[in-house]
C-alpha cells in the first residue's frame, strides 16, 4: 500500500532538462554513462517535454550507495564525500548539508523513485547531456563532458523490455480489473492498468490538462501507452481535440445528429459522455438554443464527449475559448482528509465546477462555486467514502463563462 500512497505524489508540470516539445515517445530512451549503455527496469521517460530518470539506477551506476527508509520514505545516497538526502513527496533535498529545492517532489513509477534529469548533475557533480536529435541521455561520472556512445553500438535489448504503442482509444474498463483498448495500425490491443500507472490527459490544441482519473479517458482520445514486459501500462498519455463550440440549432434524435447555428453537424456516439454545466447528463439536455462544446474522434465529426451549458441573456453569440481555472490549494501531491478546501482563480464571476475522483475507480464527488469579482473561488469538498490507506484522487476544475466551458485543470492528491 505504501507504493499506492506514493503514487499520489504525481505532478502536472515536470522541471528538468529541456527536451523536444511534447511528442509521443516511440521507444525507450537510451542512457549512456561514461560511454557505456545501461538499462533500467523502469526506464527514463519524458512527461510534457521534461526528462525524468530513476534515481537509484543512475546513482548506483555512478558509484553511490543508496538507502531507503520505507517508514519515513527518506532516501540517502552517498558517493565519496558527496551525501544526498531527499524524501518522497517533498521538494526539499540536501546535498552535503546544503539545502536544495527540487522543482517538483520526487515520485515513483513502478516502485522506482524518479527525479528530474538535471538533479543528477546538481547533486553528484556529474555532467549530463540530453541529445535532442536522438533522444539520448549522456552522463559523465567525473563531471567532464560525457563521451558520445560508440558508433553502431546500441544498448542491448532487455528481456521483457518496455515498449510504447500509439493509437486511438476504443474502450476503457474500470473496476477490479481496469484496462484500456488501443487501436493501433488497424489492430486492437488490450492493456492492463495498474494502481501505479501514471495517467495524463491533455487538449492537443492548447496543451491544457494534467493528471487524470482512468474514468475520464474517452473513446476517441489519441493515446500513447508506455508498457512493461507484461503488457501492463506504466504511463498513459491521452489527448483530445475540441472541434467546435456553438449554439445548438437542431437536434435529430433518430440519427443522434446535432447541428449548430454555424452549420456544423456532429454525430453523438451512443456511449458519448454528456454533461450539463459540468454535471453528467444524458441526450435530453441537447436542446435548441443551448451552447455546446464537441470533442470528436480525430478526422471525423463523431463526438465522444459533449459539454452543454444553459443559454443566458449574455450568450446570444458563442464566446471565444477561455483559459482553464487554476487550483492553488491543495498543492499537487498534498495529503488531505475526507473533507478539504479547494480554491484557486478563474475569470471574475465565472461558474467553477470541481470534481474529485479516485484515479483508477470509484464515484466522483462534485461541487461548484462562483468566482468573486477578483476571480477568487473556493469550495469545501466532502468525500462520501474514505479509504483505510492513503489513496490517489484527481481533483479537476473547469470554469463556465457566457455559456462556454474551459478545459480542465487538475492536481493529484492523496486522501487518507
Amino acid at each position: 500500500m505504501k507504493r499506492i500512497a506514493t503514487m499520489a505524489l504525481l505532478l502536472v508540470a515536470i522541471a528538468g532538462m529541456p527536451a523536444q516539445p511534447h511528442v509521443f515517445a516511440q521507444t525507450a530512451i537510451p542512457v549512456y554513462i561514461d560511454g557505456q549503455g545501461v538499462n533500467f527496469d523502469v526506464p527514463p521517460t519524458v512527461i510534457q517535454s521534461r526528462v525524468l530518470v530513476p534515481l537509484r539506477g543512475i546513482f548506483e551506476r555512478l558509484g553511490a550507495t543508496v538507502d531507503y527508509d520505507v517508514r519515513t520514505q527518506h532516501i540517502v545516497a552517498v558517493r565519496g564525500p558527496q551525501t544526498v538526502e531527499l524524501t518522497l513527496g517533498s521538494r526539499q533535498a540536501r546535498v552535503n548539508n546544503t539545502a536544495k529545492l527540487l522543482d517538483v517532489p520526487a515520485f515513483t513509477i513502478g516502485g522506482r523513485t524518479m527525479v528530474p534529469l538535471r538533479f543528477i548533475s546538481e547533486s553528484l557533480g556529474a555532467s549530463v547531456q540530453w541529445v535532442d536529435a536522438s533522444r539520448t541521455i549522456l552522463i559523465g561520472s567525473t563531471g567532464a563532458s560525457p563521451p558520445p556512445p560508440p558508433s553502431g553500438s546500441p544498448i542491448p535489448p532487455q528481456s521483457g523490455a518496455a515498449q510504447t504503442i500509439t493509437g486511438r482509444l476504443v474502450a476503457v474498463t474500470t473496476g477490479n480489473n481496469p484496462s484500456i483498448v488501443v487501436r493501433s495500425n488497424g489492430q486492437d490491443q488490450t492493456v492492463a492498468v495498474l494502481p501505479n500507472t501514471v495517467i495524463f490527459r491533455y487538449n492537443s490544441q492548447s496543451n491544457a490538462g494534467g493528471s487524470a482519473p482512468l474514468g475520464s479517458l474517452q473513446r476517441g482520445d489519441g493515446v500513447s501507452v508506455e508498457m512493461n514486459g507484461q503488457n501492463q501500462a506504466t504511463k498513459i498519455t491521452a489527448t483530445y481535440r475540441v472541434a467546435a463550440t456553438g449554439k445548438i440549432a437542431t437536434v435529430n434524435g433518430n440519427n443522434h445528429t446535432v447541428t449548430l447555428r454555424n452549420g456544423q453537424s456532429f454525430i453523438v456516439l451512443p456511449d458519448a459522455r454528456i454533461t450539463l454545466n459540468g454535471q453528467v447528463a444524458d441526450w435530453t439536455v441537447l436542446q435548441n438554443g443551448r451552447n455546446a462544446r464537441f470533442l470528436v474522434v480525430e478526422g471525423t465529426n463523431q463526438a465522444y464527449e459533449v459539454n452543454v451549458v444553459e443559454a443566458t441573456a449574455q450568450t446570444s453569440a458563442p464566446s471565444a475559448a477561455i483559459a482553464a481555472p487554476t487550483i492553488a490549494t491543495p498543492a499537487n501531491g498534498a495529503t488531505v482528509g475526507s473533507t478539504f478546501m479547494i480554491e484557486g482563480s478563474a475569470q471574475p464571476r465565472a461558474l467553477v465546477v470541481v470534481r474529485a475522483q479516485p484515479r483508477l475507480l470509484g464515484n466522483a464527488t462534485q461541487a461548484q462555486a462562483m468566482a468573486d469579482p477578483n476571480g477568487h473561488w473556493k469550495v469545501n469538498m466532502t468525500l462520501s467514502s474514505v479509504p483505510f490507506v492513503a489513496f490517489p484522487y484527481v481533483v479537476s476544475a473547469v470554469e463556465i463563462v457566457n455559456g462556454v466551458q474551459s478545459d480542465p485543470s487538475s492536481v493529484e492528491v492523496s486522501v487518507h
